[in-house]
């Protein structure tokens, strides 16, 4: 008489494990930051940056010179890979180089990494651009003047990482000659004067 209470409460608290165990196993969710399904992938963009006045993309020459362009060209093709969650290393397609930034916040390429000055956090910022901070050295990417005083501060610090639109062929060809670059230290960065160039930022006009 006694056995058919406890078996039906043993059958019972079975059939609860069995249907409890999958419906707890679904709350668990290893990593849910959409930002690191980047791990252990290569993203090819360029990074476009601006000022809402002119525009230009990051490009990083085989001399090592880190500089910008106002239309993409094979020395703005970068490689973003992530080296741990929220930190990644930025290479040149064309040139081979990893963008590295010193103790004063200027940028270089060079050959070899190194991961206090080759390693950047990212950031993903509320209007779809991104800042890229040094790991070590806190600055800042920039493209604005080295004698800028709003060197590690916006505008010129956030980047809109942009889709490669170049084919291999042109990424590996050198740019043409009459390629423009981008003087850093002139108060009309593209030569522009008063055209203005469109950002294609994801947000609308405030």
């Amino acid at each position: 008489m006694f056995l058919f209470p406890y078996t039906s409460f043993s059958g019972l608290s079975s059939f609860l494990l069995i249907i409890s165990l999958p419906f707890s196993l679904s709350f668990y969710l290893t990593d849910s930051n959409p930002l690191l399904s980047f791990d252990n992938q290569v993203r090819e963009v360029h990074l476009y940056t601006d000022n809402h006045r002119r525009g230009m993309y990051l490009q990083m020459t085989l001399n090592g010179r880190v500089s910008g362009s106002d239309v993409q060209t094979p020395h703005s093709v970068l490689e973003l890979k992530s080296v741990k969650p929220g930190h990644i290393a930025i290479k040149g397609q064309s040139s081979s180089l990893f963008l590295c930034m010193d103790g004063e916040g200027l940028l270089r390429g060079q050959g070899h990494y190194s991961e206090a000055d080759c390693t950047f956090r990212e950031l993903l910022l509320a209007d779809g651009y991104t800042r890229f901070l040094s790991s070590h050295h806190g600055f800042p990417v920039s493209l604005a003047s080295r004698n800028s005083p709003d060197r590690h501060t916006v505008p010129f610090t956030r980047f809109l990482p942009l889709r490669n639109t170049l084919s291999r062929e042109n990424v590996s060809e050198q740019p043409p000659n009459n390629e423009r670059n981008v003087n850093m230290d002139s108060d009309d960065l593209l030569g522009m004067g008063l055209n203005t160039l469109v950002s294609p930022q994801f947000s609308v006009d405030k």
